[in-house]
């Protein structure tokens, strides 16, 4: 018979005491040659303008904001200025909210910018609508010039010509049949209102130097390639060059399938008879399956790190970190940098290839959660997780009310089945802007386990019974699979009682009642955890149980019986339901007295009802 029991005397063993968007992988082709005269590894000796210039189609995902903070890096590191350009030709695909989200985003992640929509500057508008006179004054210049023409094709002439292209097995480029028209009766058509769009002279592809990928020449032919649509609008190709003149940028630094496009960018630079800024193609992103991530797609989305409840400095330094690192030797703890240490540290060598995404993030959120709680008041970094988890809350609260309407209906892996009403403590305070819990309390219980913070729901979903009452089947159903553990059985059969008697022969609730009877004696003036620790530290030691080992092969046997402290595993049981969590002490005295007397009453009868259950 194996029970538990204590010993008497002294003790003579110490206390021992947790969506990327899935589109079609690009690839390019081409050639990379090796050149010396390059250093990919070091800064410019004089001051950089960079920008990032994203496109309001969709929101901000963490490929764009590794672009934006690179472009940052070195501007800060150099002296220079950081621009930010909303590129919004694309009229089609404009998303309503997706430039007042960029802004939202960026500044939640702790990046600010020198000139751009929202701030004015030297070189502005830095919208590209507000400068469609801009592109057409440089493109009726690259027309006089002869580098231009006006295209009137229209879209069923453009498909007979790809057909035909296909059919003979040629490159499915424009055949310049609109080079042929006159410029005087080009000018006369496009002032009647002639449908047109303006196509730029390619004759070359020219070869790209890349701080990354070095010599880049594209093979084969270059398409004559559209500067302007027949909306009027500029194409990507076009804008990007004549703003990143005109704006003086030297430096840019951009996702790796922008360098099949950049030979369109140096040849329409040579038309102009301008020095292109030098180009840094970083690595993809690609998830598991090497397919690209997506800024249309949620889980890649920078709100849903802010929802999950990422620390901004530590979502920066996730992101820097993919494609980039300090430098052999370096990693581990060096690795986890703010924003200041990131500019002093960064450099120009990144890493070529696609870069597959990672959960790099949760240590550095610990990290980060460890710097802070060593230098910063506590409510300075849990007023920036509180939104997250009280969000998280709420979610959690709605579905376990849901499932009272429903009479119980829920998903048998869902929260709702396994907590009961919010305990008193973390009740929304009358008078307050309290929302579904008390705020008060929330800051407490993130300072106390803010060690093992890692996302706002594996935060909450750790530390739901310091948030939520126990159900008493889920506190049943802990003391079982806890009992299994000891007896080293995967599962103890409730209705068995004949085992239960025999294993347990009342030992559990006489304890509970120890337990009950030693917290009771601390005062209310005096529950805190220092004096709870004191307090409940005999207990712990002193109760002990004979814990039956299985062996470590077939595992059909137990061989072996060791004696394991087991006060500890009880009060967890007692608390929390065996669930991990912050410390002991720190837990009852989160608590309160009232409601850790609450559930030692609930844990003495739920024990006095299994061990006499017949």
């Amino acid at each position: 018979m194996r029970s538990f029991y204590i010993i008497r005397g002294p003790l003579c063993q110490p206390l021992r005491a947790r969506s990327a968007h899935i589109i079609k992988r690009h690839k390019f082709s081409g050639r990379t040659n090796s050149v010396k005269k390059l250093n990919p590894s070091s800064l410019p000796s004089t001051p950089a303008r960079t920008r990032f210039a994203p496109s309001p189609t969709g929101y901000v995902h963490i490929g764009s904001l590794r672009t934006a903070l690179y472009n940052y890096l070195l501007a800060k590191a150099t002296g220079g200025q950081f621009v930010l350009r909303v590129e919004d030709t694309d009229q089609a695909r404009t998303v309503l909210d997706a430039e007042s989200r960029l802004y939202k985003d960026l500044k939640w992640s702790g990046l600010s910018w020198d000139e751009g929509p929202d701030v004015g500057g030297p070189y502005g508008p830095y919208r590209q609508s507000d400068r469609l006179e801009t592109y057409t004054k440089y493109a009726a210049q690259l027309i006089d010039e002869g580098h231009a023409y006006r295209c009137f094709c229209t879209p069923e002439q453009l498909d007979q010509m790809r057909t035909i292209s296909m059919q003979e097995g040629n490159p499915t480029i424009y055949n310049r049949t609109c080079t042929h028209v006159p410029p005087d009766v080009s000018a006369r058509r496009a002032a009647n209102g002639e449908p047109h769009c303006v196509r730029f002279r390619c004759d070359h592809a020219p070869v790209v130097h890349d701080l990354v990928y070095k010599e880049y020449a594209k093979p084969g032919p270059e398409d004559d390639f559209i500067i302007i649509k027949q909306d009027g609008f500029p194409t990507y190709h076009f804008a990007n060059v004549v703003d990143d003149y005109l704006m003086k940028i030297t430096h840019v630094i951009r996702g790796a399938e922008w360098l099949v496009s950049t030979p369109r960018h140096v040849a329409l630079y040579d038309a102009f008879g301008w020095t292109p800024p030098l180009f840094a193609h970083v690595g993809l992103l690609v998830n598991e399956e090497k397919q690209k991530l997506s800024k249309r797609h949620g889980d890649v989305d920078i709100a849903s790190w802010r929802d999950r409840g990422i620390l901004p400095a530590a979502l920066l330094n996730y992101v820097m970190l993919l494609g980039w690192s300090p430098g052999k030797g370096l990693k581990g703890q060096s690795e986890v940098m703010d924003l200041e240490e990131m500019v002093s540290k960064f450099h120009l060598r990144f890493t070529k290839g696609d870069i597959t995404v990672n959960e790099k993030h949760k240590n550095l959120q610990k990290g980060h959660l460890k710097r802070l709680s060593q230098t910063d008041s506590p409510e300075s970094f849990t007023s920036v997780l509180l939104p997250a988890v009280e969000a998280h809350i709420r979610k959690y609260e709605a579905e376990r009310q849901e499932s009272i309407e429903n009479q119980g209906k829920a998903s048998g892996d869902s929260i709702a089945q396994k907590i009961g009403p919010l305990m008193p403590l973390a009740k929304p305070r009358h008078g307050t802007d309290d929302g579904v819990v008390s705020r008060d309390y929330l800051e407490k219980l993130l300072q106390i386990d803010i060690q093992q913070y890692t996302t706002a729901a594996e935060f909450v979903l750790r530390n739901k019974y310091l948030i939520w009452t126990i159900r008493p089947a889920v506190h049943s159903a802990a003391l079982l699979k806890e009992t299994a553990r000891m007896l080293g059985v995967s599962t103890v059969d409730p209705d068995d009682a004949t085992t239960l008697q025999k294993e347990t022969p009342r030992s559990i609730p006489e304890l509970v009642v120890m337990l009950r009877d030693v917290l009771r004696d601390i005062g209310e003036d005096r529950w805190e955890q220092h004096a709870i620790k004191t307090a409940v530290a005999p207990f712990l030691q002193i109760v002990y149980a004979r814990v039956k080992r299985r062996d470590d092969g077939e595992g059909s046997a137990a061989v072996d019986t060791e004696t394991e402290p087991w006060g500890y595993h009880l009060t967890r049981w007692v608390v929390a339901a065996s669930e991990p969590g912050p410390s002991i002490p720190c837990a009852i005295e989160l608590l309160g007295k009232a409601e850790t007397m609450r559930r030692l009453d609930l844990a003495s009868e739920i024990a006095v009802e299994i061990t006499n259950k017949k």
